[in-house]
Parts: structure tokens; C-alpha cells; sequence
């Protein structure tokens, strides 16, 4: 599969003297033609900026940007046409309708008539808004003004999309909504860069991830090879009635048999075993013992935060 972006050594600065940011310090990466790629990462981390210096809204301090063999700084308005960005802020007309703002975009892309009525049937359609087509949009819900948010950077069928952090705040069924949607683009012949704090939705969608922290890339492969390389086994998460010395009580448990890892974070204390249930009562009693109580438990799979935990020590969403 072609490299669709390919960037080198990217870096970017804010302020000066002792108040220099680093935003971005030296990503290096190589995008594919129709995948979803995702950034990964908590607030502050990089994404945006990184997003922003791709598409050329930013001029990088240092490094290379390519897309489709060109500079996004020399050949901006070329590539205009081939990039559709959906930003994280809403970005519609209050006082228009659905449709209305679906046209108005088109006619700024310039999308002869009837086929810009044939997308717009269809993009309104693929995001459940047909019976809301005709309503002004600021009479919308929060998550069907997403929806909207999601095809108005469509309506020019470009190849490439970047979403920036596409499902801040939605209920469950928009969500999934949305996911359906981006998920189904690499089938359309589109590649899709994805940046978001919500490990599930870079787990679920993206075909590799680059984890992202303090403008660095600390790993970069796909969701699965990222799991397993933290270990295998079944993670239990324990919350207890008091939360002083609980990395003791990690270090005590990290040196059970069958068990792969123990440690604490946001307040909890988690462990990795093969077939962890058999362990429980063991381990629950061991806790016991020790002078806590289990005030919940639940058991999970690994998760792309327990990749960030393992790199940085900390959980991603700090």
C-alpha cells in the first residue's frame, strides 16, 4: 500500500526563552492510502498542532511535509480540494437548515448542481438526518449538529480526511453514528487521519495508532500489535475503601504466581493475570488481610491506555 503523507523530523515552538513549548519534537511517520490512522494521546499531547502542520494551517520550524508528493505550504490551494477537514468546533450556519448548509459549501467547492444534490441526498441519508433535512440547525440536538459537522467536510469528496477529536461529548448512539460513517470511508477510497484523547474510539477505528505524549511519538503500530506487547492475560481493576499505600500492596501482589503485572493508577489498583478469575479469591483475600476492602471490581481486556500507562506511568486521560 502507497504512502499517501509522509512527514520527516516535525517540529514546532511556542513562545521563546525559559517559556519555549515544544509542541511538536521530531515526529517522524508515514501515512498509507485508504487507512484510518490515528493520533492518540491526552489533551495538550500534540495532536492538533501536529494535524494543523499537515494540512498547512501551521508552517513547521523544522521537518518535511508531503501529501500526495507535494508540499502543503507550496501547492496549498492544489491540494485544497484533495483534503476534507472535520475540526473539533462546530462549524455550520445556526440559521440555515440541514440541506442549506450542505449547498452552501457546495457552491463554495464550486460542485456542479446535480451532482452536489446527489451527495447531499446521500450524506444526509448516511448520517440518519433525512427527516431533519429541512429543520434550521440550531434546532438541533448536540449530536445531530455532529452529524452535520461530520458531512459538511465530505461534501467535496475529497481523498484525504482529518478529524480532529470527531465525538467530544456525544451520546452512545451518535457516536456510534459517526463511527459507522468514518469507518466505511477507507471502502470509499479515502484515507482518514484521526486525533483523539478516547482510547476506544482510536482502538475501534484506526487501522495503526501512533501514541502521542509531550510531541513525541512514544509507539506507532496497529491497536492489536500495541496490546499484546504489554503482555497477555485478562486485567481486574479494584477500587478500595482507602487509597494510602496501595504501591505497596501492587508490589505485593505483582509477586503472585500467574500473575503478570500489578499497579496503580487513577486510585486504583489494577492486575494482569492469565485466567484471572481463577485468582480471585486468592488475590481478594490477600487484600483483605492487608487491611482494605473491595468496595468494586470489574474485569476487562487490555486497552490502548494500559499501552500509555506502561510507557509514561501515568493513565492516559491525566
Amino acid at each position: 500500500m502507497a504512502n499517501i503523507i509522509e512527514v520527516r523530523n516535525l517540529k514546532k515552538y511556542f513562545g521563546k526563552g525559559d517559556k519555549l513549548v515544544k509542541a511538536v519534537d521530531g515526529i517522524s511517520l508515514e501515512i498509507r492510502e485508504n487507512e484510518i490512522f490515528g493520533f492518540l494521546g491526552p489533551n495538550g499531547a500534540g495532536k492538533t498542532t501536529s494535524l494543523r502542520m499537515i494540512i498547512g494551517l501551521l508552517r513547521p520550524d523544522v521537518g518535511k511535509i508531503t501529501i500526495m508528493g507535494q508540499d502543503p505550504h507550496k501547492n496549498g490551494k492544489e491540494l485544497k480540494r484533495a483534503l476534507g477537514i472535520i475540526p473539533q468546533s462546530l462549524t455550520f450556519y445556526d440559521d440555515l437548515t440541514v440541506e442549506e448548509n450542505l449547498w452552501f459549501l457546495a457552491k463554495i467547492y464550486d460542485i456542479p448542481k446535480n451532482e452536489a444534490r446527489e451527495r447531499i441526498d446521500f450524506l444526509i441519508a448516511r448520517v440518519g438526518l433525512t427527516e431533519k433535512r429541512k429543520h434550521l440547525v440550531r434546532t438541533l440536538s448536540g449530536g445531530l449538529q455532529r452529524r452535520l459537522n461530520l458531512i459538511l467536510g465530505l461534501i467535496h469528496d475529497p481523498t484525504i480526511i482529518l478529524c480532529d477529536e470527531p465525538t467530544p461529548g456525544l451520546d452512545p448512539q451518535s457516536r456510534v453514528a459517526v463511527w459507522e460513517v468514518l469507518k466505511d470511508l477507507p471502502n470509499q477510497g479515502k484515507t482518514v487521519i484521526l486525533t483523539t484523547h478516547f482510547m476506544e474510539e482510536a482502538d475501534r477505528l484506526s487501522d495503526r495508532v501512533a501514541i502521542i505524549d509531550q510531541g513525541k511519538i512514544l509507539v506507532l503500530d496497529t491497536p492489536k500489535k500495541l496490546k499484546a506487547s504489554i503482555g497477555e492475560g485478562d486485567l481486574v481493576e479494584f477500587s478500595l475503601n482507602r487509597r494510602d499505600n496501595l504501591d505497596d500492596l501492587a508490589k505485593a501482589l505483582k509477586t503472585f504466581n500467574g500473575i503478570e503485572d500489578a499497579y496503580v493508577s487513577s486510585g486504583l489498583i489494577i492486575i494482569r493475570a492469565l485466567d484471572v478469575v481463577s485468582r480471585l479469591t486468592r488475590i481478594l483475600n490477600f487484600i483483605e488481610t492487608q487491611g482494605w476492602e473491595v468496595e468494586n471490581m470489574s474485569i476487562r481486556s487490555t486497552s490502548l491506555e494500559d499501552v500509555f500507562i506502561n510507557l509514561t506511568g501515568r493513565a492516559l486521560r491525566n
